[in-house]
């Protein structure tokens, strides 16, 4: 909490001791009751269904979209503010380096220990133990639930209970982010942790048969049962939950008592039920560059409404590097032909077009707003700015030629096609129709394709051909030790198979390095590397909107992408009338 909030605590803890010891008024008239606090519905619009409720395990097809959605039900062990410092959430502190706390041994393994808060509860009002953790630990461990091999849950040897409050974490080898446990950044890396219900789940665990059945049960959606600030009252599916204040929550009783959570992808549609009033909050990554400016538009004359601008979603496109799926086949071989793609792309007057000019474009992976991030690029020779005559060099280097109709044909003879795909929204098709049109002006056969988020697997997707819309932050999601795979049920995170050795060394140093000189260092090496590669295309961090009723209160922006979508929902409050 900020010195301001603690002044102003102070300031009303004093006012309210002084009324409590003067003496009662002597003219007879009553005092008047305290103004009751508004006790309403906060509706919140979401773009698409968890297919389950928990932070990150089980999910058939992980979304950001939905993601946001789940944070109302769940806590963790740590928390990120707005600006990405961790916090404490169910531990009373964070680990420290070199302490009792966190230790290094000589063998590169680590251990970091957390201690649980007093009286912590589940939403059914069972006791939060040491030992929830540890049994989901054993949950996540298994391979086929498709988390085991990510990130931070590689590098975890065990986790203990060394009594019902202390967590014991075991590392086999370095790992930066062990002292925020459960933070989104660590979530992000595959490390969060998040607790599940030993006394609900371990029977039906053990019991567990071969397919799905563990991951299908009813606990994950209609009978959820969380730590975190609200929990489960009524889900509908396909369409909303709802969810009332948790008495037993870690910071105490929410101040908005009941919530409803609806699901709408189509972006035209939530910005009308914002401006109606009927719905107060939009989630994360859903409205953008335009529809920030009709909401503003919109409430210009009544206030009704406020707009929080943040460039933190991180978005560009992925390409298929696999020889066995990708189209031409050259993509997937040769680093040239990838680089004569992104320089045939216009990704500066693509961030403008597409996010209104309030999106950041994006020159290399990391976000301009970032510690160190001039360094970083400095460092970065190769970033590829829009040049027609390059990209042309670069297929006749590899090969390729032009055709009769000035199109462009393969070492083969083969016209050159190019399949652009995106899930269904407003945004991404936006998105897909500036690029495809910038390659087929250049000469490339492209076309747009869309995925359907409820019809699509991960199967379909990590398969497509040519090249994807997606998110992705840094290139160390491009190790090849995270290639989606049928071992990993197509979960790796690492979709479309870009492999350098080089590149997963520096990931791999970087990962344990807990100095942040060579941190940055190795920062910088896997940035150089995956340039030259190219092993995506990074185009623009979109302008994401954040969009609220002006009676909600204590709503934060998101300031850095690291920063955590928490943002202390449970101080929220509806303004007094």
């Amino acid at each position: 909490m900020s010195q301001p909030f603690r002044v102003a605590g102070a300031l009303a803890a004093m006012l309210l001791f002084v009324s409590a010891c003067a003496p009662a008024p002597t003219t007879g008239v009553e005092p008047r009751p305290a103004a009751p606090r508004p006790q309403r519905t906060l509706v919140i619009v979401t773009g698409a269904e968890l297919p389950s409720f928990a932070s990150k395990p089980l999910e058939a097809l992980p979304n950001p979209r939905a993601d946001y959605a789940a944070l109302f039900l769940n806590a963790n062990l740590v928390y990120l503010n707005e600006r990405a410092l961790p916090l404490p959430y169910l531990t009373e502190a964070l680990p420290e380096l070199n302490t009792d706390t966190w230790r290094v041994f000589p063998d590169g393994r680590m251990e970091t220990t957390y201690r649980l808060k007093p009286s912590l509860f589940w939403h059914d009002g069972q006791p939060l133990t040491a030992e929830d953790f540890v049994f989901a630990w054993r949950v996540y461990s298994v391979p086929e639930f498709g988390v085991s091999d990510r990130g931070g849950f590689r590098s975890i040897e065990q986790v203990a209970a060394a009594d019902p409050r202390t967590i014991v974490i075991g590392w086999k080898d370095r790992y930066v982010l062990a002292g925020q446990v459960g933070s989104s950044e660590a979530n992000q890396q595959g490390s969060a942790l998040p607790p599940l219900p030993r006394h609900i789940l371990e029977q039906p665990f053990q019991e567990r048969q071969p397919g799905n059945a563990f991951a299908g049960l009813p606990f994950w959606s209609n009978e959820y049962v969380g730590v975190g600030p609200w929990k489960l009252d009524h889900r509908e599916p396909g369409s909303y939950f709802e969810a009332t204040a948790f008495d037993g929550f870690v910071f105490g009783r929410p101040k908005i008592d009941r919530i409803r959570v609806m699901y709408q992808a189509d972006t035209n549609v939530i910005v009308a039920t914002m401006l109606a009033g009927e719905a107060h909050l939009s989630g994360r990554t859903l409205l953008h560059g335009e529809e920030g400016v009709a909401l503003e538009q919109g409430w210009s004359s009544n206030k009704g409404g406020v707009v929080l601008w943040g460039t933190d979603i991180p978005k560009g496109q992925e390409i298929q590097q696999r020889a066995e799926f990708a189209v031409p086949s050259q993509m997937a071989t040769d680093s040239r032909v990838r680089q004569a793609l992104i320089s045939a792309i216009d990704r500066q007057t693509l961030t403008e077009i597409v996010t209104a000019s309030r999106g950041l474009y994006r020159e290399i992976f990391s976000h301009a707003n970032t510690p160190n991030y001039d360094e970083v690029l400095r460092a970065v020779p190769t970033r590829y700015p829009y040049d027609i005559r390059r990209a042309e060099d670069l297929l006749r280097e590899a090969g390729f030629a032009r055709g009769a109709d000035d199109g462009w044909l393969t070492p083969s003879g083969q016209r050159l096609t190019l399949e652009q795909w995106y899930l269904a929204g407003a945004t991404n098709e936006r998105d897909s129709q500036i690029i495809v049109d910038s390659l087929r002006r250049f000469g490339i056969d492209a076309s747009s394709n869309v995925f359907s988020i409820q019809r699509s697997s991960l199967e379909d997707r990590v398969k497509t051909s040519g090249i994807f819309g997606g998110s992705f932050t840094l290139p160390d999601q491009f190790h090849s030790r995270n290639i989606a795979r049928a071992e990993n049920r197509w979960a790796g995170i690492n979709r479309f198979g870009p492999s350098n050795p080089d590149l997963d060394r520096f990931i791999d140093a970087y990962l344990v390095s807990l100095d942040r000189s060579e941190r940055v260092q190795n920062l910088i090496q896997m940035e150089r590397i995956a340039m030259e590669q190219v092993a995506a295309i990074p185009t623009y961090w979109t302008a994401v909107v954040t969009a609220h009723a002006a009676t909600l209160k204590g709503v934060a922006p998101i300031l850095i992408p690291e920063a955590g979508e928490e943002r202390m929902m449970w101080t929220w409050e509806w303004a007094s009338t």
